[in-house]
């Protein structure tokens, strides 16, 4: 009986010194984690407020001062059916005029997409500056994974306004051929048919999750 007591004492020491080092790692990692998923949000909100040439459409000081200020919580805050936007929403102020970041996402061939995307409020609209691809991680590898490469990206932005009363379609689902990555863009379309080559439905997902984000500034700003 003794025996029985003492082996089931060691075992509850053995639980507890697990227990508390799994929850050690957990808070350790989890604190890492955290600030990596930062970072590569600051990156991604960095990247959207440059110009082709590079050059900041807001100042690196007001960008941080921004993203400080508000309160970086995540969740839904709006869906259209095909994509979902999430909080935060951050606003700057540039020459262009006022700019909107905020992130949506979409269901691609393997999963959620998701993008970030800048869009500068004009006197006839919202016209999208530029995007980034953060998570495209469950694509196919070789067909939708290409989503991720720059210059694939490029031939979503710059769109004015104009282009975009209808929102923003990927060229195959536009039904149209023979027009240059530029003259697409001028329609509010995105030339990629030819450059990914059997994966329509991954950028059908960056396309959707930029017009869940038009509909939601659409509707007014919160």
């Amino acid at each position: 009986m003794k025996e029985y007591i003492r082996n089931g004492f060691i075992l509850l020491i053995y639980c507890l010194a697990a227990g508390f080092a799994l929850g050690l790692v957990y808070t350790i990692t989890k604190e890492r984690i955290a600030i990596t998923e930062l970072g590569k949000k600051f990156e991604a909100i960095e990247a959207v407020l440059k110009d082709e040439s590079g050059k900041y459409i807001v100042s690196l000081e007001n960008i941080r001062t921004v993203v400080s200020q508000v309160k970086d919580e995540t969740k839904q805050i709006f869906e259209d059916g095909k994509g979902k936007v999430y909080s935060p929403v951050y606003q700057f102020n540039s020459e262009l005029g006022p700019v909107y970041v905020l992130s949506a996402s979409a269901i691609g061939y393997g999963g959620t997409v998701l993008v970030v995307a800048s869009f500068v409020k004009k006197s006839d609209g919202f016209m999208l500056f530029s995007i980034r691809v953060t998570d495209y991680s469950q694509e196919t590898p070789g067909l939708g994974a290409k989503i991720g490469e720059e210059d694939i990206q490029k031939r979503f932005y710059p769109i004015e306004p104009s282009a975009l009363q209808n929102g923003i379609h990927v060229d195959k689902d536009a039904n149209v051929s023979g027009l240059s990555v530029e003259e697409a863009k001028a329609k509010g379309i995105a030339k990629v048919s030819d450059v990914m080559t059997g994966a329509t439905i991954t950028p059908r997902a960056v396309a959707n999750a930029i017009n869940a984000m038009l509909s939601y500034l659409r509707s007014g700003v919160k």
